[in-house]
């Protein structure tokens, strides 16, 4: 699964039915711009079904990573 970072935004949502409010999250960078923000990038709340992602602001839109859910 995938996920590119919204720009020039503080927050992200990811959205997939498997995650939970107990999920571990695993993310992997794709991009050199997404490699870069995981210097910043934790989760900052999940519900069932999504968790908000928070971030650095940056205006690249090529900040892709890739993830897995566990849990």
């Amino acid at each position: 699964l995938s996920i590119t970072l919204t720009a020039s935004s503080t927050t992200s949502t990811l959205t997939n039915a498997r995650i939970g409010e107990n999920s571990i999250i695993v993310f992997m960078p794709t991009t050199a711009n997404a490699r870069t923000a995981l210097n910043t990038l934790y989760v900052s709340a999940r519900v069932n079904g999504s968790a908000t992602l928070t971030h650095a602001s940056s205006g690249n839109t090529d900040q892709t990573l890739g993830f897995t859910i566990f849990g």
